[in-house]
């Protein structure tokens, strides 16, 4: 992947490049991680959540967010990262797992609900992992892609500290999951 400061460039790699596709998982996670971390020496009166999920296509998710309203001129905006998984198959199985940084909107402040009701979109980019493990052909790709990753939804709050949430996404559809906020 080549970054510099005007611009993002994504590349997609081929079956034959895997080990290039472990360096970009590691790129991307250390990316996430020293994000968090620069994020949070900033700014110390951040809120957070951590939360799991599950999707109706069985993907498996889990996700840790900070409130970056401090940082955004008290805007309701937070920083999502997320990992997700989705098997398929039984004997042979077509593997596939995202991980990915997501900018959140908060529309609470401008709607007129529940003040326990808050929805959101957001936007971000996401790597996307695939491996084949079985005795059949594998699939023609089986590699790495980059992309756009988009979600909608609404987090009900039954207390100040948990959270039920539910979204729609381009990677799971319809996803419904708890976080827990700190």
């Amino acid at each position: 992947m080549n970054v510099n400061a005007d611009r993002l460039t994504i590349v997609q790699t081929s079956a034959s490049d895997q080990s290039n596709g472990a360096n970009m998982n590691k790129f991307a996670i250390a990316a996430m991680l020293s994000a968090f971390v620069s994020v949070q020496a900033v700014a110390a009166e951040y809120k957070g959540n951590v939360g799991a999920n599950l999707s109706t296509e069985e993907i498996i998710g889990i996700q840790g967010e900070l409130d970056i309203a401090s940082l955004a001129n008290h805007a309701p905006v937070s920083v999502q990262a997320f990992w997700k998984y989705y098997p398929q198959g039984q004997n042979d199985i077509w593997d596939t797992s995202a991980i990915g940084v997501v900018g959140i909107y908060d529309f609470s402040s401008i709607t007129k609900m529940d003040k326990k009701a808050h929805p959101y979109a957001g936007a971000g980019l996401m790597s996307v992992s695939h491996t084949w493990t079985g005795t059949g052909a594998p699939p023609a790709y089986n590699g790495v892609s980059s992309g756009l990753y988009v979600t909608a939804g609404l987090r009900y709050f039954f207390t100040q500290q948990v959270a039920a949430d539910i979204n729609v996404n381009n990677f799971g559809d319809l996803t419904a999951g708890a976080n827990y906020n700190f």
